[in-house]
């Protein structure tokens, strides 16, 4: 089985979420809390800014405010976490350019050690709906998994089903991972990747990425970028332009635009993809057009030398045969 090794600071969640890579992973888990008859009691959260922190500023333009997504973000949480005790709810500031519109609390839980709160919930500022949570409050447990990771990615697989997300993505990586803690490493949670299917043909962004704990089988994570809306145009998912014309096209640009021998290129791997950047970067509701694209992996002997060796990628536009960008070293 696969692991990957995360630290604590690089399970809060960055930018864009790279499900290319598979590369957003998060952290632990503890025991709900409840009252002396069994049933969950959990409280009112305190409507703080963070120390020194620059504070949430109110959105606009019909998009909900703070006061509302924060009880929408109370709400989700207790919905994930059954009996949690939420002490204390910490609003980030109001980030559009790199979070899009999204808000974004920190939550401190009373069972939680850490004084600012490892629990965080992002709320879509357009609709309401809870787009990432993370619940890291137990980063340093040394047992080894309890349960499988078939076990946990049947327990993705209800968990999607239940959000009726189960049917609009593909599973592209299952990893159990582990944690670099100031103890050394720990088991972590097993990361599931998942990408969004839309005529049979995968996104390059869009997608959900789950943890499930690994331990007691609960949902720790869960982030969804879902950034192609209805009213975007899609082209054809048939491919005007084939396979092995694709990679030709590559061959012939590099030797064009680089002056790379296509003798000294070796085309790795190929697929078809909605090429959906255009999607994620846009700042308004207007709709983009979403080209298919093929992903063209190659490297040369310089990417090959490298430990690990690394491959470069073209994309090229499946029906127009336009190279869409490139990731080359020769031509940076």
């Amino acid at each position: 089985m696969s692991n990957m090794t995360l630290n604590k600071t690089s399970c809060t969640l960055v930018t864009v979420l790279l499900l290319l890579a598979c590369a957003a992973a998060s952290a632990g888990c503890t025991g709900t809390n409840a009252d002396e008859n069994g049933s969950a009691a959990p409280t009112s959260p305190e409507a703080t800014a963070s120390p020194g922190a620059t504070p949430a500023q109110p959105s606009s333009g019909g998009l909900l405010g703070e006061e509302e997504a924060r009880s929408l973000a109370v709400a989700a949480l207790e919905r994930e976490m059954p009996g949690i005790r939420i002490k204390r709810v910490v609003a980030e500031p109001y980030d559009v350019q790199t979070y899009g519109d999204v808000w974004r609390f920190r939550v401190k839980a009373e069972d939680d050690p850490d004084l600012e709160g490892d629990i965080s919930v992002w709320i879509d500022a357009a609709d309401g709906e809870m787009v990432y949570f993370l619940d890291g409050r137990d980063y340093y447990r040394s047992a080894d998994p309890a349960i499988t990771i078939d076990e946990a990615e049947g327990i993705a697989e209800t968990y999607l089903r239940d959000r009726n997300e189960g049917l609009d993505v593909v599973k592209i990586a299952a990893v159990l991972s582990t944690l670099d803690t100031p103890l050394g490493n720990r088991t972590g949670p097993y990361h599931f990747a998942y990408r969004r299917s839309i005529d049979g043909v995968l996104c390059l962004y869009d997608g959900i990425v789950l943890d499930i704990d690994s331990i007691d089988g609960r949902v720790v994570s869960y982030h969804k970028a879902w950034r192609v809306s209805d009213n975007d145009t899609m082209t054809d998912p048939a491919p005007s332009i084939t396979k092995d014309a694709a990679q030709d096209r590559v061959l012939a640009y590099l030797n064009a635009t680089c002056g790379t021998d296509p003798g000294d290129i070796a085309v790795r791997s190929t697929g078809l993809l909605w090429y959906d950047l255009a999607a994620q970067h846009r700042r308004s509701q207007d709709p983009v057009t979403v080209p298919l694209a093929w992903r063209v992996e190659f490297d040369d002997e310089w990417y090959r030398s490298q430990d690990p060796p690394r491959t470069a990628t073209l994309w090229i536009d499946a029906h127009s045969g336009e190279v869409l960008s490139a990731a080359y070293y020769s031509c940076i």
